[in-house]
């Protein structure tokens, strides 16, 4: 991600925090990638590309302050970054509204024991978060659990120990 999108996206989040506006924009852009093709076509006036972004947020009923942040990067020849800077935004607005995704790769479908004790790991390392999960199973682990939350993981893979005690031993 550039640091121009996540400026962008602290600017949307500044304009606003209705994510369904918001994911709305998401869902043009990726139903139709002609769209940004359009918007980020140097060949097409502003002009032009004004009234498109007044018609599509018309139509999709977009709040005004939405329909000119588009003007703003179509202005700026930034519209290409529309889908970082809505990936940012999420983040930025999950952060702000308390809520964590942790990925968690199993071996194989783990039984019940097995999700609450790694939801009340998750609990006890992000109090106070809403925790959403998505599950992934991956066989190439051997056994036991890989989480990842953010930037964080947390590895307790059988495939995963197998390599830290490849790093002791060959560091020895």
């Amino acid at each position: 991600m550039t640091q121009r999108a996540n400026n962008y996206a602290a600017a949307l989040y500044e304009l606003t925090d209705d994510k369904a506006a918001v994911d709305v924009l998401r869902t043009l852009f990726e139903e139709t990638p002609l769209l940004g093709d359009v918007l980020a076509d140097p060949m097409i006036s502003l002009d032009k590309k004004h009234q498109i972004i007044n018609d599509i947020a018309d139509q999709a009923e977009l709040p005004v302050n939405i329909k000119n942040f588009l003007k703003y990067l179509c202005d700026h020849t930034d519209s290409d970054l529309i889908l970082e800077i809505i990936g940012e935004y999420d983040i930025l607005w999950e952060d702000k509204h308390n809520i964590i995704r942790a990925e968690l790769y199993f071996a194989e479908t783990p039984d019940e024991e097995e999700m609450t004790k790694t939801m009340d790991f998750l609990r006890k390392e992000y109090p106070g978060r809403d925790i959403r999960t998505k599950l992934f199973i991956r066989d190439d682990l051997l056994g036991g659990l890989l989480i990842r939350v953010g930037h964080m993981e947390y590895d307790w893979s059988y495939e995963g120990r197998l390599r830290q005690l490849e790093r002791k031993l060959t560091v020895r």
